[in-house]
């Protein structure tokens, strides 16, 4: 689960190629994801532990059986403890959730600061380089967490040894990634920290939307040297929205390639890319098919934390931080969400 594949979500490691992202969240620019899947219950509160810092088991009742966002049953017989992440956005939501003891795999973005926000945390776990059953199987997980972008053949093998995958499909929004924080928390029995981490994201929404409520809305387009950009249905979409601005390919679905012409068009004022990108934009600047946009002007051209923006874990919304920020560097916005 996580994104700056620029069309991203629930990253799955390298199994993407270009961009099922955002707009299946990852989208061409990285390749990692996030997903989203529909609670259709939850158990209990939990109970208290004297330890500090200590991550409590709630009362999700085993066996349990889900349908997951590819349509398929899903059996967890117990409480699993040795879990192969193959998204990086699943990745960052086990590390907020469970004992890194209980982590068996996760993908090789997790240890890459570009793409990631616990890479201290993945130091030491096996990590997954390419998509494969073998090395997936060879951990001997209790419950791998894949995405719709991982290749059928693959979750096919894992399934067949009686390993429960649970697949997720959808992570193309904010509200999205809640749910696939909420799903996994009650996977791994989990719900309450879930619950926690979820309301603790709101609240920084709801601080960073009202310190913007009364500014000028400006135009803003995320791109990428790919030549994509993130239209409607996509996780980036909600960013900026969130951030305040309009979101100038509002028009496009998805992730989309487009050409120079297509960028005067939409003459954004604002144009925001992940900060691995450096390179990108400064030919941007000086291109001459460019010169015209609002944006490149008036050297409103900014780079954002890609492990941020393309985030499709509770990290997201640093990303919404990040992209107030550009849009209005004088306001005071919450401190960002750190890992706990």
């Amino acid at each position: 689960m996580r994104y700056r594949a620029k069309p991203w979500a629930i990253g799955s490691l390298v199994l993407i190629g270009v961009m099922t992202l955002t707009s299946g969240a990852v989208y061409a620019r990285n390749s990692a994801s996030g997903a989203q899947t529909p609670m259709t219950r939850e158990h209990g509160s939990g109970v208290k532990s004297s330890a500090k810092n200590a991550v409590v088991p709630d009362s999700t009742v085993y066996p349990l059986t889900r349908i997951d966002q590819a349509g398929h049953k899903v059996i967890l017989r117990k409480r699993p403890v040795h879990i192969a992440s193959t998204t990086e956005g699943t990745d960052e939501i086990l590390a907020a959730l469970v004992p890194k003891r209980e982590v068996a795999m996760v993908t090789s973005y997790a240890s890459q600061p570009g793409y990631s926000n616990v890479v201290r945390w993945a130091k030491g776990i096996p990590a997954l380089q390419t998509a494969n059953a073998e090395a997936v199987i060879a951990v001997h997980p209790d419950l791998v967490l894949a995405a719709s972008y991982t290749t059928a053949g693959v979750v096919r093998q894992i399934e067949q040894t009686g390993i429960p995958v649970y697949e997720f499909t959808d992570f193309n929004s904010i509200p999205g990634i809640e749910k696939n924080i909420r799903t996994v928390g009650e996977l791994v029995d989990r719900t309450r920290k879930a619950n926690q981490i979820v309301s603790r994201m709101n609240r920084m929404l709801r601080s960073i939307k009202n310190a913007v409520k009364s500014e000028k809305k400006m135009t803003v387009l995320d791109y990428s040297s790919y030549g994509y950009v993130a239209g409607n249905s996509t996780t980036v979409n909600d960013v900026i929205v969130d951030a305040g601005g309009i979101n100038a390919a509002a028009a496009v679905h998805g992730w989309q390639e487009v050409t120079p012409e297509e960028i005067v068009k939409m003459n954004p004022q604002v144009i925001i890319d992940a900060n691995t990108d450096r390179g990108f934009l400064k030919r941007m600047m000086h291109n001459p098919k460019l010169q015209t946009v609002s944006a490149v002007k008036h050297h409103r051209v900014y780079l954002v934390n890609g492990a941020d923006l393309s985030s499709v874990s509770e990290y997201v919304v640093n990303g919404v931080r990040d992209v107030a920020h550009v849009l209005y560097p004088s306001l005071r916005f919450p401190q960002r969400m750190r890992p706990q």
